[in-house]
């Protein structure tokens, strides 16, 4: 019985890969070469030295408060499979780094289910990081607010991201 379950994992989770890498990055918006607006885009799979099969895709754009997209995450490994799906509510861009945060809609972890979750990435060419915001919060006590997540503590082994600056040219950032 545990080794159908664990294949029924492994399944699962090369369905939702195939899903993620098919999705690929999509192109933000652009007028003259120059972007029109910040992005965070592309898929890639984290590195886990235990074999765990760790990935993120990202297709965010805008400015926030006016922030749109979408994000997902998938985990199998150890006996489980988790992911999660969801739409962004806050994207900022500095140089290389983005934050995103947004709410999770779709999941087969109950307890992520209309909770707010937060992914950093330092898009720096082949060698990408990634940290997120987030855990076990039964009594949903810990609520991550729009626009934080947390240092970028895991490396990506394969695929790659794209964070994209844009400012207002009348905001001063920049």
């Amino acid at each position: 019985m545990k080794r159908s379950r664990e294949l029924a994992a492994v399944g699962a989770a090369m369905v939702l890969a195939t899903t993620l890498v098919a999705a690929g990055p999509a192109s933000g918006a652009e007028e003259g070469g120059k972007p029109t607006e910040p992005s965070l885009v592309g898929s890639a799979k984290m590195l886990r030295k235990d074999g765990q099969d760790v990935r993120f895709a990202f297709d965010a754009h805008g400015l926030f408060p006016e922030s749109g997209g979408t994000f997902r995450v998938s985990h199998a490994g150890g006996g489980f499979s988790a992911y999660f799906r969801g739409r962004v509510d806050c994207l900022v861009v500095g140089g290389p780094v983005a934050v995103v945060t947004g709410i999770v809609e779709d999941t087969n972890v109950p307890d992520l289910k209309d909770r707010r979750v937060g992914m950093t990435v330092y898009d720096n060419g082949e060698r990408d990081r990634l940290g997120y915001s987030w855990g076990p919060d039964p009594e949903h006590e810990q609520v991550v607010p729009s626009c934080l997540s947390s240092a970028t503590f895991e490396r990506v082994e394969s695929g790659d991201f794209k964070a994209v600056e844009w400012f207002p040219s009348d905001s001063g950032a920049g």
